[in-house]
């Protein structure tokens, strides 16, 4: 079993190893757009727009190679992880009860073949949907560029002002996963739901497996807030693994446990774990589930229940990645433009989002104020660390610092 707050937390790095391939892919985007040069109705122009095309697609390629490497790694890592906290906490009312020590609890060989096979089959899914990457990436640099060269050449747009808008709306939208279903969704999104079902669905398994090997007969699920509607029902609840009992349901039956939908489904943090009656105590008591769905946190003179302060605040850290990435974009347009008016121009564009990235800072911090919550930096930090050809190689928060310098002189 693993709890809702591990597996709300479990896979914060390998996600800003992600944000930072999003940025560095925006980067390459605005940088290939100024290399571009100058819009014009020419068939000159039209070579170089397929050509710096043709290179932002081996970029992107190589990039999605370096998060590759490291990925493999890290998912092997976050799958073992996941497996011996889940094993500790299935065996926790037993341990208290002193009915094993700490040194029974090993996964067996099929519970590590288990493991192994999920994190090898969660790798390949993920690196088949960053591959997808280069593509969409493609796809979208063309796409920007003949919208900027609409705007340009009807005359409603100066040439700033429709490259500005084209490097916005590429860094707003951000970096695209193709599903084979056709279905486009964004990477980082994509990924944490991989992980998210990956991880929790092969912690049920190996649940499942040692719930067997102990002839355990009945699962009690977690429980958090938030929960959608159709998974509130059953959450911190004891149900019968095989059949019914007085007072429990079928575990399979009421939980949806093994669909989609159900249990341990997409994007599901519940998890469940052995329960043994006369030792097992109860997680959860009524008062505890109904306190969940209770509006107790005050902000801005409302109400809020603790799934409406987790979204409120992933609204507010989605919206500082997103002007993240348009300073990175406009930074790297910045260092690669050769026209002194362009790069006057883009500075005085990056100071503007400087702006609205402390304000939208400062927003999140006084909403965690108010309602008690942590500031999660984890996913905030999407800065990267380049070698001298301009190559991703690491983290850092060089955006961070020069955006901090720009708001500065900007309120001056």
């Amino acid at each position: 079993m693993l709890t809702p707050e591990y597996l709300n937390s479990f896979s914060s790095g390998y996600l800003g190893m992600c944000d930072v391939l999003n940025e560095q892919i925006i980067r390459d985007v605005a940088r290939r757009i100024a290399k571009t040069g100058r819009i014009t109705p020419t068939a000159e122009w039209q070579l170089k727009q397929a050509k710096q095309s043709g290179a932002l697609m081996d970029d992107v390629i190589r990039e999605v190679g370096v998060l590759t490497g490291k990925s493999d790694t890290e998912i092997l890592r976050l799958f073992q992880d996941a497996g011996l906290s889940g094993m500790l906490q299935d065996a926790k009312p037993l341990l208290q009860a002193g009915k094993l020590k700490t040194s029974d609890i090993v996964l067996s060989g099929a519970m590590q073949r288990t493991m192994e096979a999920a994190a090898e089959k969660c790798r390949g899914e993920i690196g088949n949907l960053t591959l997808t990457t280069a593509i969409a990436t493609q796809q979208e640099y063309m796409q920007t560029l003949n919208a900027a060269y609409m705007k340009v050449t009807s005359g409603a747009f100066s040439y700033q002002e429709a490259i500005r808008q084209a490097i916005r709306d590429a860094a707003v939208k951000g970096t695209s996963v193709m599903y084979d279903s056709g279905y486009i969704s964004k990477l980082d999104t994509a990924i944490r739901t991989a992980l998210l079902t990956g991880v929790n669905q092969t912690a049920g398994k190996l649940t499942e497996l040692y719930a067997s090997e102990l002839g355990a007969e009945y699962y009690e699920t977690t429980a958090h807030a938030g929960a959608r509607p159709s998974h509130s029902v059953w959450q911190g609840k004891v149900f019968k693994i095989e059949g019914t009992a007085p007072g429990y349901e079928n575990f399979y039956e009421a939980t949806g446990y093994g669909t989609g939908a159900g249990l341990c489904g997409w994007n599901c943090r519940h998890s469940f774990y052995p329960y043994w009656p006369g030792i097992s105590k109860p997680a959860y008591t009524k008062d505890d589930l109904e306190d969940y769905s209770r509006p107790k946190y005050s902000f801005a003179g409302n109400l809020l229940t603790e799934y409406e302060c987790m979204q409120k605040q992933r609204e507010y850290e989605r919206a500082v990645r997103e002007y993240k990435r348009i300073l990175a974009a406009y930074d790297s347009y910045i260092q690669t433009v050769q026209s002194e008016a362009d790069r006057a121009y883009f500075r005085e564009e990056f100071q503007k989002e400087s702006v609205k990235l402390k304000e939208k800072e400062s927003q999140m911090k006084d909403f965690c104020k108010q309602t008690g919550r942590s500031v999660d930096t984890a996913r905030t930090q999407v800065s990267a660390v380049h070698d001298g050809n301009g190559n991703l190689v690491s983290f850092n928060r060089s955006i961070s610092g020069k955006a901090v310098w720009a708001n500065k002189k900007a309120r001056k």
